[in-house]
């Protein structure tokens, strides 16, 4: 049996663009300078990000509920950023997060692709399609944006 046959039919990777008003060495720093991430994105707990290190975060907020795990899988400076995404608390599984960058002169298209939903689906409902979707498209649209603005 071919193993997308096994995939939920309602699974399939997440794909979402903005163009963003900023150079794409801006948008890129950003994206991957922790000191810039802890500003807009998540309080990432190392101070440089390369190849092959792991990176770990919590959702904002006091909680500290959902403890999220990253592998850098490709670092293309300033074009793409490849990393894992895990729940190792919640699910054995792992998800991957490819963050591709495109120039437009002053602008930059950014077009976040998020694969592999179905291997964390054992973390409860927190981690649904739909979850996902709504949080990302928070983050490309409106998180970034304010930030590089």
């Amino acid at each position: 049996m071919d193993q997308k046959e096994n995939i939920p039919q309602d699974i399939n990777p997440i794909q979402i663009s903005n163009k963003i008003n900023a150079p794409i060495e801006k948008v890129w720093e950003a994206l991957t300078n922790p000191a810039q991430m802890r500003q807009w994105y998540f309080d990432v707990d190392k101070d440089n990000l390369q190849e092959g290190d792991t990176f770990t975060f919590y959702e904002p907020g006091e909680e500290k509920k959902f403890l999220h795990e990253c592998l850098i899988l490709e670092m293309v400076e300033p074009s793409k950023f490849r990393h894992t995404w895990a729940y190792p608390d919640y699910s054995q599984g792992s998800t991957t997060v490819n963050w591709d960058l495109e120039s437009d002169g002053e602008q930059t298209e950014v077009i976040l692709t998020h694969e592999g939903i179905h291997h964390i689906l054992d973390g409860g409902d927190a981690f649904k399609q739909e979850n996902f979707v709504e949080g990302w498209t928070e983050i490309l649209t409106k998180m970034l944006p304010a930030f590089l603005d």
